[in-house]
C-alpha cells in the first residue's frame, strides 16, 4: 500500500515539473518572437520609378503618400520612416502633428525641423525625402483611351499621353489644357515640345490635375497625307506649321519613300494646284488646310521597247542604258540597243546605249532600221516582192 502511495506522489511531481518546464519554454519562444518582431525596421513601399536627374527639393510638391526619413539627435538617436498621411499631415513619434500638404519638399523640410525643435530644443534633426508618392489623374478629350491614370510627381505629359494610347487623329496637340484643383488653367502645345524639347511644354503633374485635349476640326485646320508612309490619313495642324515640322511629328516614312518627291494639292482661287517641295523648302513651306499631302514612292527605271521584258526596274546609280537593256533579258531580235533613247524627268533626250541613267529615266529601244523598212518579212519575201514589182513594171510600159 505504501509502494503504490509512493509511485503515485513520483508520477504527480515529474508531470508537474514538466509542466513548468514546457510552459516557460514556450513562454519563452513567444517572449522571443515579439522581440524579433520588434527588431524588424519597417520598409516603405517601395515605388518603380526612373529620374531624369536628382529631384530639386524647391521645386517638388509634398503631397499624401510621400514617405519622408526622419533623424532626430538628442541624448538618444531616433530615426522614423513616416508617410505622409491621406490629409497631407505628418504625424512625428513624441512630436506631433505637422501640415506639409501642397508645400515644395525644401519647405517642409525647414517647417519639420523648426516643429521638432519646439519639443526638442537643443536637438539636431534631419529631414529627407526617401520615396514618391503615387496618384491619380483624369485626361480626357481627343485621345484614344479616356480616363484616370496612375502618376508619379515626376510623370511627364508625354508618358501620360503613352499611357492612353496616343493621341486621336483630330486632336489639338497644340491646345492642351491643364486644369489644377484651384480652378487654374494652363495651356500646353505639345507641338513645340516635338520640335524643340523644352519641358515648359511637357509639364509634370500634381493630384487634382485634370487634362482635356480639345478636337479640331477637319475642315479648317485638318490636312490629309498619303503615299510611302505609316499611318496615312487626316491631321490637325496649327496654325503656322510648316511641312517640315508636320513630317517630324507625324510621318513615320516607308523604306522607298521618295523625299525628293513631295506633293501638295492645294485648292488656289478654286482650282486644284499640285506643288512639288523639294527638302530644302520643308522648313519654309507653310501648310494651310485643305492640304493633300502625298509622299511618292522612289521612282524607279522604265525599259520599254523591243526588248524581252519591257516594264520597270530599281535604280542603281552608275548603270548604263545597256544595262538596264540586259536587265530587260536585252533586246529582240527587232531591236536596236545601239539606237536608244532615254528621257530623263526633265524633259531632256539622250540616245545610245551608254547613256548614264538617271531615278525616274524612261529607256525606249526602237527597231532597227531594216526591220523598220521590211518588218519580219524574210530574204525570199523580200526578193519575190521587188521581182514582182519589176515584172509589173516591165509589163505596164510594153
Amino acid at each position: 500500500m505504501k509502494f503504490i502511495r509512493f509511485t503515485m506522489i513520483l508520477i504527480l511531481l515529474s508531470n508537474l515539473l514538466f509542466a513548468q518546464s514546457y510552459g516557460r519554454r514556450f513562454l519563452t519562444s513567444l517572449a522571443d518572437k515579439e522581440k524579433d518582431e520588434r527588431d524588424v525596421p519597417v520598409v516603405p513601399e517601395q515605388y518603380i520609378f526612373s529620374l531624369e536627374t536628382a529631384i530639386n527639393p524647391g521645386e517638388y510638391i509634398i503631397g499624401p503618400g510621400d514617405i519622408l526619413g526622419i533623424n532626430i539627435i538628442t541624448a538618444q538617436n531616433f530615426t522614423f520612416t513616416l508617410t505622409v498621411g491621406p490629409t497631407g499631415e505628418l504625424l512625428i513619434p513624441s512630436v506631433g502633428v505637422i501640415d506639409i500638404n501642397g508645400k515644395s519638399l525644401l519647405n517642409a523640410q525647414n517647417e519639420i525641423k523648426n516643429f521638432i525643435s519646439c519639443t526638442y530644443t537643443n536637438a539636431k534633426s534631419s529631414v529627407t525625402l526617401l520615396n514618391i508618392r503615387n496618384f491619380r489623374i483624369q485626361i480626357i478629350g481627343a485621345v484614344n483611351s479616356q480616363g484616370f491614370l496612375d502618376v508619379t510627381p515626376i510623370t511627364r505629359l508625354d508618358q501620360v499621353i503613352d499611357g492612353v494610347a496616343g493621341f486621336h487623329q483630330f486632336a489639338q496637340e497644340y491646345n492642351i489644357k491643364i486644369t489644377r484643383a484651384d480652378g487654374t488653367i494652363k495651356t500646353v502645345n505639345f507641338l513645340k515640345f516635338l520640335t524643340d524639347g523644352k519641358h515648359i511644354n511637357n509639364p509634370t503633374f500634381i493630384e487634382g490635375d485634370r487634362i482635356f485635349v480639345p478636337f479640331g476640326d477637319v475642315e479648317k485646320e485638318g490636312v490629309v497625307i498619303r503615299g510611302s508612309i505609316a499611318g496615312r490619313g487626316y491631321d490637325i495642324i496649327q496654325k503656322g506649321e510648316t511641312l517640315g515640322e508636320f513630317l517630324v511629328r507625324r510621318a513615320k516614312f516607308s523604306t522607298n519613300a521618295d523625299l525628293e518627291n513631295v506633293t501638295i494639292t492645294r485648292i488656289i482661287n478654286g482650282k486644284e494646284k499640285f506643288l512639288t517641295i523639294f527638302p530644302k523648302d520643308f522648313k519654309t513651306t507653310l501648310l494651310v488646310p485643305g492640304d493633300a499631302i502625298d509622299i511618292l514612292s522612289e521612282r524607279g527605271v522604265s525599259v520599254n521597247g523591243f526588248v524581252q521584258a519591257p516594264g520597270g526596274f530599281d535604280f542603281f546609280p552608275g548603270y548604263s542604258a545597256l544595262d538596264y537593256v540586259n536587265m530587260a533579258g536585252g533586246n529582240t531580235v527587232e531591236g536596236d540597243v545601239e539606237r536608244a533613247l532615254v528621257r530623263h524627268l526633265d524633259g531632256t533626250i539622250e540616245l545610245g546605249k551608254k547613256a548614264e541613267i538617271k531615278r525616274g529615266d524612261v529607256i525606249i529601244v526602237p527597231r532597227t532600221r531594216v526591220n523598220l523598212l521590211f518588218g519580219t518579212m524574210s530574204a525570199l519575201q523580200i526578193i519575190s516582192a521587188v521581182a514582182s514589182v519589176i515584172l509589173t513594171f516591165i509589163a505596164a510600159t510594153r
